[in-house]
C-alpha cells in the first residue's frame, strides 16, 4: 500500500490524490486501507517520515581522529549518501520538494525541524572546520543555510525538474562538494 501511495502522490500530487486513487491502484478494499491508516494524511506522513529518517541517517558526523579519512572525503561521502537516498527515492523526493512545503502548519513544523537539524549539523561541521583552520572565517549560521539551499536546488533541478539534464550522481556530488570547498575552504 505504501509503494502504491508513493506512486499516486508522485503522479497526482498530495491535494489531487485521493484515498480512492490509492485503493484502486493497490487493488484493495477501502476497509483494508482504514485498518492501517486513519486518512490520506497518515499514509502521506508515514512516507515522508521514512524519507526524512533515511536522510538523517545518511549524514554522519565528520571525524577528526587519527586514521580517519580526510574531512573533505567524509564530506564527499555525506553528500554522496544524501544524493543516493534522494535518487533512489525520486518519487518521494518530488513529493518532499513539491508537495510537502506549505501543506499545513503541523507538517511545516516537522519539515522545519528536520531542516533545522540539518543546518545545525552543517554549521557544527563548519565551526569545527574553522577551529581546524580548514574553513575560512565566516558566519557559519549563514554559510550552513547557503550549503543546504544550494544542495536543495541542485537536487530539485537534477531529480525533480530535469533542469540539469542527465547528470551522473558522482558528477553532482563532485560539483556540489567542489563548489562548497572553493567558497568555504582555504
Amino acid at each position: 500500500m505504501l509503494r502504491v501511495a508513493r506512486q499516486v502522490f508522485s503522479e497526482r500530487g498530495y491535494h489531487s490524490a485521493s484515498i480512492s486513487d490509492i485503493i484502486a491502484a493497490a487493488g484493495i478494499a477501502r476497509g483494508t486501507f482504514y485498518l492501517y491508516f486513519v486518512n490520506k494524511r497518515a499514509i502521506f506522513d508515514e512516507l515522508l517520515d521514512e524519507l526524512l529518517q533515511q536522510l538523517n541517517r545518511s549524514v554522519v558526523r565528520i571525524q577528526v581522529a587519527d586514521g580517519a579519512p580526510s574531512p573533505i572525503e567524509q564530506m564527499r561521502g555525506n553528500v554522496h549518501r544524501v544524493f543516493e537516498v534522494l535518487d533512489e527515492n525520486r518519487d518521494l523526493t518530488k513529493i518532499l520538494l513539491r508537495e510537502a512545503v506549505g501543506l499545513d502548519a503541523t507538517f511545516d513544523e516537522k519539515l522545519g525541524a528536520f531542516y533545522d537539524n540539518l543546518i545545525a549539523r552543517i554549521q557544527g561541521g563548519l565551526d569545527l572546520g574553522q577551529q581546524l583552520g580548514l574553513v575560512r572565517p565566516c558566519d557559519s549560521r549563514v554559510a550552513a543555510r547557503c550549503v543546504l539551499g544550494g544542495v536543495k536546488e541542485v537536487v530539485y533541478q537534477a531529480l525533480v525538474a530535469g533542469g540539469l539534464g542527465v547528470v551522473s550522481r558522482e558528477s553532482l556530488v563532485n560539483e556540489v562538494v567542489d563548489f562548497n570547498l572553493r567558497g568555504l575552504f582555504r
